[in-house]
């Protein structure tokens, strides 16, 4: 039975099927004539599955230990829908390719694939202390403190592990153009009216903390105009920022694409994931008139931190990019220096018509 290439999300899969150079039918996607790997003849991928599921444990076994059932999982449930290993899989094809690729070598793995699992470090106080970004706390433990308890120094993170994640998402960005709108239904503005606010006059957002002045862009126009949420009739005024040079950003879109496959001890991707997860959820939330400002301090603390780590270490971060969830036409950067970045022209827009999604 084949499996192919288009398969698979995961880059290191990927990489190990196309090493192979064999080419035929997948069994599972149906494509044709591709690059593919035999699940029962070839070597490699068989390996790489068993160790990622050394990590889990029988759920009949850890409760014995104490293990709270509550946190017992399916591993084809997990993998469908919060490891990003599998395209387009669903839970059946799953458990047939894990199957089909360990019964043969590791027959002792396929007895995971029936039962509840779970990975026994979630008890393991001194590893989340050592590999949890937030030391076994929840996201939400960790919003709560910062809100409500301490806003400016954290017990309850792990910098180091925070370090790691914030390294795998560091890149470059070097697109030519991105864009800034404004709505201003009785004031012509023109290009000095485009920049990001002064900073006394700079509200709160998810990334910047009130009376700190960052520059919001979107890659699209169709996003920049979701974004500030016009109503019908509207006039909306559109900055284009032409990029002056290559970005060094955090790009908190990378987070749902990490490789499992990539990191040295899979149990820390584990146990991360959530809440990794969360945190790129609540950066790509849209701002609310009726928001309260205390919503927006968790993630002001990250990324706050990522602009102390250009003083502290000298890494020169420029901005940060994350997902729209008005807008699947473009992405969102949020530049820290309001310089790196001039408005060159203006163009006008008014709003026609509005479309709902729910």
């Amino acid at each position: 039975m084949n499996c192919c290439v288009e398969c698979f999300v995961s880059p290191e899969i990927k990489s190990i099927i196309s090493s192979l150079d064999n080419h035929g039918d997948c069994a599972f996607c149906y494509s044709r004539n591709v690059q593919v790997y035999d699940l029962i003849a070839d070597d490699g991928l068989d390996i790489l599955f068993n160790e990622i599921l050394n990590i889990f444990k029988l759920g009949s076994e850890l409760i014995k230990d104490g293990f709270p059932e509550v946190n017992l999982i399916s591993i084809k449930d997990q993998f469908e829908n919060k490891w990003k290993i599998f395209s387009g899989f669903d839970g059946n094809k799953i458990y047939t390719f894990l199957k089909t690729l360990l019964e043969r070598k590791h027959p002792d793995k396929v007895e995971l694939l029936i039962n509840q699992v779970g990975i026994i470090e979630w008890m393991n106080k001194e590893y989340l202390e050592e590999k949890s970004v937030l030391k076994g706390h929840t996201w939400t433990d960790f919003v709560n403190y910062i809100k409500y308890r301490n806003r400016f120094h954290s017990k309850y993170v792990n910098f180091g592990v925070l370090n790691e994640y914030i390294e795998k998402l560091t890149t470059f960005v070097e697109e030519d153009i991105f864009y800034r709108g404004r709505i201003s239904n009785d004031e012509v503005l023109g290009i000095k009216n485009m920049g990001a606010p002064d900073p006394p006059k700079s509200s709160a957002g998810r990334a910047n903390s009130e009376g700190i002045s960052h520059l919001y862009l979107a890659s699209a126009i169709e996003t920049v105009v979701s974004e500030i949420r016009p109503s019908i009739s509207d006039t909306v005024y559109v900055g284009k920022f032409p990029l002056k040079q290559k970005l060094k950003v955090i790009d908190f879109r990378m987070l749902k694409n990490l490789d499992v496959f990539t990191f040295e001890d899979p149990v820390m991707y584990a146990i991360n994931l959530d809440i990794f997860n969360e945190m790129s959820m609540e950066i790509s939330k849209p701002v609310r008139s009726g928001d309260s400002k205390l919503e927006y301090l968790p993630t002001q603390f990250i990324v706050d931190y990522i602009k102390s780590l250009n003083e502290i270490q000298s890494e020169s971060y420029q901005g940060i990019v994350f997902e729209s969830t008005l807008s699947t036409k473009g992405y969102n950067l949020m530049v820290f220096d309001t310089d790196l970045l001039e408005c060159t022209t203006v163009e006008k827009i008014i709003i026609n018509n509005i479309g709902y999604n729910y």
